[in-house]
Parts: structure tokens; C-alpha cells; sequence
């Protein structure tokens, strides 16, 4: 039986951030980027591509935007979105985006 091995290999994590800004909600965004902001800077996580949704081919638009953020490892994401700030910053957050959506992509 072998032992447990407690240094493991760390590897990065991609985040793709679907979202569509609310235009009615200028303070509630700003709020939430400069939280957010302080919260992946924390972790050393940063945003690597933003793209936007210029047209549909098939179906509807997922979001207004794509963004992609790289963190350090897939813990580093778990840091931010289980953080007390993150969880504070919610509301804001669901005033800030008509649409958000947060998952984790390989290549």
C-alpha cells in the first residue's frame, strides 16, 4: 500500500464567464468589479479574453459577452467564489448582470 502523497501537482484553471451587463445598473456594476476586482488579485487569478456575442449563427445569444479567466489552480477559484466578500457581493452581482454564468473549461 503506498503512502498518501500530500504535495500534488497544481494546474491551472480556466473560468468562461458568461454575462450580460445590466445598462439600468452603472453603480451596482462598479461595485461588483471593484470587489471582484480585489477578490481575483487575491488569488492571482486574471482575466486572459474577453469577446463579444456579435452575432448568432444558431440560436440565441448565451450572454452580451464572453470573458475567460485564468486562475492558479482550481482552488484559487473555490477561494473567491466560496469567500465571505464573494458571498456578500451577490446581490449586487444579480442587480449588476441580466446574465451570469460561471464554468470551469478544458481544452
Amino acid at each position: 500500500m503506498s503512502e498518501p502523497t500530500y504535495l500534488q501537482a497544481v494546474e491551472p484553471v480556466t473560468v468562461m464567464a458568461l454575462v450580460t451587463i445590466a445598462e439600468d445598473q452603472p453603480m451596482a456594476l462598479a461595485e461588483y468589479l471593484r470587489v471582484s476586482t480585489i477578490l481575483l488579485d487575491r488569488v492571482g487569478a486574471r482575466i486572459t479574453n474577453r469577446f463579444a456575442v456579435s452575432e448568432m449563427v444558431v440560436g440565441s445569444a448565451p450572454a452580451q459577452s464572453v470573458l475567460m479567466v485564468r486562475y492558479p489552480s482550481r482552488a484559487a477559484v473555490d477561494l473567491v467564489f466560496g469567500s465571505p466578500e464573494y458571498k456578500a457581493l451577490i446581490p449586487v452581482r444579480d442587480r449588476a448582470f441580466l446574465t451570469y454564468k460561471i464554468s470551469i473549461v478544458t481544452e
